[in-house]
């Protein structure tokens, strides 16, 4: 009988550990408004306060160099998106991280994709402390990801990163970065005297709102044209559907529809070099029926030449013209109550959260070009939400929204979407909590209507 009261003793004091845990781990959602929010009123203020005046410069040439980078690992690695899903069995087309370096005066500015299912903020960190051995600043660069789900992982710092990206490589990590930094070199390089232009159309026939079917569906794709000098073309691309056509079951290395994408544009005669930049994706997936057996990229590359067909009818009837402005910023966003949502009222406390994922460094980015302004955001920025912002804009005035510039906070959705939908962007994916839409879409209207001319 003794050894029953030690198993119950040890038992209870298990217990009791667990239930302490929990004590402090856990607590309900309380839904408080976002605008007494510290993060809230300092993004707000540092908005208020910032110098917005691009120099109208009509005497300095607008410069455009670009470059890729292969950024697949060396061995055999864990894949990352959906869910930890261990290595990759092949490759079906490999990684880019692709560059854009713009230059108007003194001002510059790198717009950086990769091949990834976010812009790790790992490697973010690595290239601010790389960065000071160069003539670039981080707040020079526009980050943006493809947001692939059939990617490399091994880049994610934390605990949580088992089940992001399969766990953190380090080495791996600084090659990404160190790969980063010698297209930005050749991109810089390789500038020409430039004009660009802007454009955007619907092409509803491949994406759907995956979160709500009766919400509403961006369907936009944005296209920036740049012409050099020496008549070399190039377009970065941005579109809103997931990444998502390919089955997790099959584990082979793809950039998925964005490959054929990107493929299509690049040996075409009308463009010499092509980037694309994840839009506003958040609530947004690919319309189709995935492919199973011997039938895994149907999909993607119905979606990558479908949108590649459009992109290439419209390109040369973009206008150009040489923007007489180029200005880049970060506004801070001091998020101090990150979170995983549990349950329909129960949350993580801030330090568990915290705990289990890895420092960063999170804001919104701003990078304008003459009439164009590009917002980068740290999330899965909803696709519903852009449509409303982009309707605040002036007349004349363009803008394009990116998602996963360099930090990651989760989905951000519509607020209703929070208590009225059952899915994993309003669950397990929603760090920021209650009324998360309303608190970006107000700090991202605040930034256009003080970078609005």
């Amino acid at each position: 009988m003794k050894w029953i009261k030690l198993i119950l003793k040890f038992l209870g004091g298990l217990l009791a550990v667990i239930v302490i845990f929990l004590a402090f781990s856990i607590q309900p959602i309380k839904e408080v408004d976002y605008h007494e929010k510290p993060a809230y009123q300092k993004a707000q203020e540092f908005i208020s306060n910032m110098q917005w005046q691009p120099t109208q410069d009509t005497t300095t040439d607008f410069m455009v160099g670009w470059a890729a980078e292969n950024i697949m690992p060396e061995d055999v690695s864990p894949m990352a998106g959906y869910r930890y899903r261990g290595a990759w069995e092949s490759v079906h087309d490999s990684l880019y991280c692709r560059t854009f370096v713009l230059e108007k005066g003194a001002a510059k500015a790198a717009l950086i994709e990769v091949d990834l299912l976010i812009f790790p903020p790992s490697v973010t960190t690595l290239l601010e402390e790389k960065l000071k051995n160069t003539d670039w600043k981080i707040e020079e660069l526009y980050l943006s990801a493809s947001h692939t789900h059939s990617g490399v992982g091994n880049w994610a710092n934390g605990l949580y990163s088992l089940f992001v990206s399969g766990g953190y490589d380090e080495a791996y990590t600084e090659s990404i970065a160190n790969k980063i930094l010698a297209s930005i070199e050749k991109g810089y390089k390789s500038r020409k005297k430039s004009q660009m232009g802007f454009t955007q159309f619907s092409v509803p026939e491949f994406v759907k709102n995956r979160v709500n079917n009766e919400g509403g569906v961006n369907d936009k794709v944005e296209i920036i044209k740049f012409v050099r000098e020496d008549s070399t073309k190039a377009a970065l691309v941005s579109y809103t559907a997931h990444p998502t056509t390919i089955s997790s079951r099959y584990l082979s290395i793809s950039n998925d529809y964005p490959s054929f994408l990107m493929k299509n544009l690049n040996e075409s005669a009308t463009i010499d070099f092509a980037a694309y930049f994840a839009g506003p994706v958040g609530s947004h997936g690919p319309e189709g029926q995935k492919g199973g057996k011997d039938e895994w990229f149907n999909l993607p590359e119905i979606i990558g030449n479908g949108l590649a067909k459009h992109v290439l009818q419209t390109y040369d009837s973009i206008e150009v013209h040489s923007p007489e402005s180029l200005k880049i910023e970060k506004v801070p966003l001091d998020l101090e109550d990150l979170h995983m949502r549990i349950s329909e009222g129960l949350r993580t406390r801030h330090w568990l959260f915290e705990s289990i994922t890895e420092h960063q460094d999170i804001n919104i980015s701003i990078l304008q070009i003459g009439n164009l302004t590009m917002l980068g955001t740290p999330c899965d920025f909803s696709g519903e939400l852009a449509d409303q912002l982009e309707a605040q804009m002036p007349a004349n005035e363009h803008l394009m929204i990116n998602s996963f510039n360099g930090a990651y906070v989760g989905y951000i959705t519509p607020d209703e979407y929070y208590t009225t939908i059952k899915s994993s962007e309003t669950r397990e994916m929603n760090w920021v909590g209650p009324q998360d839409g309303s608190f970006m879409m107000d700090i991202m209207s605040a930034i256009i209507s003080k970078t609005s001319k």
